[in-house]
């Protein structure tokens, strides 16, 4: 897939020739033009709500192969007073381990909920500071204040941070792109959605994430939603039986 900053100064030479060609021939170049700002717009809105396109920034939304055989598990927009501990109960039950993208408020309102996702060798990664629908449109000074808040909130709490950053929604564009940049972060996505915020039924999201399960997949899930707390112990017993692990280390490893 083409990148965006590879592109962009291309688009901007066609655009350009084709308001002149149109101005000075009056053509049917105008119709060309209009076809190219559409397919413009459209490679934009897709690189935005895609990270593996890869499009803005570099992501991870795989791990390497390894013969351990192993998934990684993800959870967002915790931590939650109800759903956060009965997830590491079932984590720690079933000696999985797990990332939590945790949102920077909210590890203000529950710091003791993040020591503990960290004593029992868990991963807390920043997930910004707000959560807001409209961190699309933010500049990039204002992404920044957000992930360096919820850093600092992290660092206050267990005293570290691994730098690791998945957008609100998996959102990216240019602004965000050099906010990460900026701050030395990595930007972690995912390659199985489970859709545990809008699904209502356990079957559903189980029949979702359970085929084609391969070594190496990032699953996305949240630690805000009883369904989520529902699915997760059926959920490791198939990856058991199937004879994979859940562990965080492979992230660590990452350079």
């Amino acid at each position: 897939m083409l990148k965006y900053n590879t592109l962009k100064y291309f688009f901007w030479a066609i655009f350009i020739g084709m308001v002149l060609y149109a101005f000075l021939v009056q053509s049917i170049a105008l119709y060309y033009f209009i076809g190219i700002t559409a397919l413009w717009l459209g490679y934009i809105v897709y690189g935005a709500f895609r990270m593996r396109a890869e499009i803005f920034m570099p992501s991870i939304c795989s791990l390497p192969q390894t013969s351990k055989n192993n998934l990684l598990l993800t959870f967002d927009d915790g931590p939650h007073p109800v759903h956060t501990p009965q997830i590491l109960d079932i984590l720690k039950h079933a000696q999985a381990k797990a990332i939590f993208f945790c949102i920077g408020k909210n590890i203000a309102l529950y710091p003791d909920l993040v020591k503990r996702i960290v004593a029992e060798g868990h991963i807390v990664a920043n997930h910004s500071y707000n959560h807001s629908n409209l961190i699309g449109i933010y500049p990039t000074a204002k992404v920044i204040a957000e992930i360096e808040q919820t850093e600092q909130a992290i660092t206050a709490c267990v005293g570290s941070s691994l730098k690791l950053y998945r957008p609100p929604f998996g959102v990216t564009n240019p602004n965000i792109a050099r906010a990460v940049k900026a701050l030395g972060m990595k930007a972690i996505g995912w390659n199985v959605r489970s859709f545990d915020t809008v699904s209502t039924s356990k079957i559903e999201v189980l029949n979702r994430i359970t085929p084609g399960l391969k070594n190496g997949d990032i699953l996305l899930f949240h630690d805000t939603t009883q369904l989520t707390t529902d699915i997760l112990v059926d959920f490791l017993l198939f990856a058991r039986d199937k004879g994979f692990t859940c562990d965080v280390n492979p992230i660590r490893e990452i350079e």
